[in-house]
């Protein structure tokens, strides 16, 4: 007597296809590290390059709020539109983004306690308290919203040029090739996991017929 195994092969091919969909809440970013290494690349060009005055200093302080908003309207809007379905966070995953914010934190800590005590009991400018905000945020930035090797590229950067600005400086020679090299990789790693969602989207309106 035949096994009845069709039953159990679309169970696991359900399963496969919901798994692959709820990556891309939390460790897929797809579009949202396009977007980001462009935004992180065009930052440090912006900042190395042009003459940069107040109004220009704020809008490359707003652009990792500009990339997290992003982020969180393809996540929302796009690729998950079909219903949140939340990536299970495997221990690896977890002790990865454990380190991540660690590490953060700590080189947070170490920053703004070198700034404080260089700057004694007088009130820093605007443009250090902004840099202060800044170094502080990024940690807890990354606690929400870094899930990956990309994100934690383009975010910190985004971040760390972000603040730099803010305070009156600017990244320039070895950093914008390391900026390049860095929003490369972002790019590239977007462009596979979106068109990698493309095919995860035909499949889903296959299984649905």
């Amino acid at each position: 007597m035949p096994v009845a195994t069709a039953p159990t092969d679309d169970l696991d091919r359900l399963r496969d296809l919901t798994e692959r969909y709820a990556r891309y809440s939390r460790a897929a970013g797809g579009l949202s590290l396009v977007v980001g290494g462009v935004l992180m690349f065009g930052a440090f060009v912006a900042g190395a390059t042009l003459p940069l005055d107040q109004g220009m200093r704020v809008a490359l302080a707003c652009l990792p709020a500009v990339w997290l908003l992003a982020k969180e309207l393809l996540r929302r809007g796009y690729y998950q539109r079909d219903g949140l379905a939340l990536q299970q966070v495997s221990p690896k995953l977890k002790r990865q983004r454990r380190w991540m914010v660690v590490y953060l934190a700590a080189m947070s800590a170490l920053i703004i306690g070198g700034v404080l005590h260089m700057a004694g009991l007088v009130m820093p400018p605007p443009g250090v308290a902004v840099y202060l905000l800044l170094v502080a945020a990024l940690p807890f930035a990354a606690m929400r919203w870094f899930w990956s090797v990309g994100d934690f590229l383009v975010g910190v950067l985004l971040f760390c040029q972000a603040a730099v600005v803010s305070a009156g400086g600017a990244y320039g020679g070895a950093w914008l090739l390391y900026a390049a090299g860095c929003a490369g990789i972002a790019i590239l790693v977007g462009v596979r996991e979106h068109r990698e969602y493309l095919a995860l989207r035909a499949q889903m309106a296959g299984a649905a017929e």
